[in-house]
């Protein structure tokens, strides 16, 4: 963790979001079970095994696995409701996509979907992201003036570069 803290802010969020992910996406590989129930314990538990390796920062952890969770909610219950793959989802040139994170969400949001399927009518949506917080590879859009904001990997959410606002909406078209 010594390493870790001397990073930037930001980085140690995003690499934080991401070696949550990592495991997770391992120990749902090693579950009987792979539906949306799954995937959430697997992010806990991961959340919870870093911590205890001091891997992690303990302020950060919880808001994290939040974001993580809310993030492939978001991907798996935009892509079962209008049928659409995860590279159409994510509206960004593949070429650009870090492919261990592009494969690890992917992983994540398939089993996720699976789960959603069942729950499809009784869902609420998380839907709205905010500055500050930590997201992963996608496209936000500024509620406030309408800009966009490309996510070629994990990263911390800032202000909208053009009006300052501090709330946005994935862009799903």
């Amino acid at each position: 963790m010594n390493q870790k803290q001397t990073l930037p802010l930001d980085e140690l969020l995003s690499h934080t979001y991401d070696r949550i992910s990592e495991l997770a996406q391992k120990i749902l590989h090693e579950k009987d079970s792979k539906n949306a129930k799954a995937v959430a314990e697997s992010v806990h538990e991961a959340k919870e095994l870093l911590l205890k390796a001091g891997e992690i920062p303990q302020q950060h952890a919880e808001d994290i696995a939040t974001s993580i969770l809310r993030d492939l909610h978001d991907a798996a219950t935009s892509l079962l409701m209008e049928e659409r793959d995860l590279t159409d989802w994510l509206r960004l040139d593949l070429l650009l996509i870090e492919k261990k994170a592009l494969h690890r969400f992917q992983t994540l949001v398939d089993f996720t979907k699976v789960g959603l399927s069942h729950l499809k009518k009784t869902l609420q949506r998380l839907d709205e992201w905010r500055t500050g917080e930590i997201t992963t590879i996608g496209t936000l859009q500024c509620k406030k003036c309408g800009e966009i904001l490309h996510f070629h990997k994990t990263g911390r959410i800032p202000p909208c570069p053009k009006c300052q606002g501090t709330t946005f909406q994935r862009i799903k078209d």
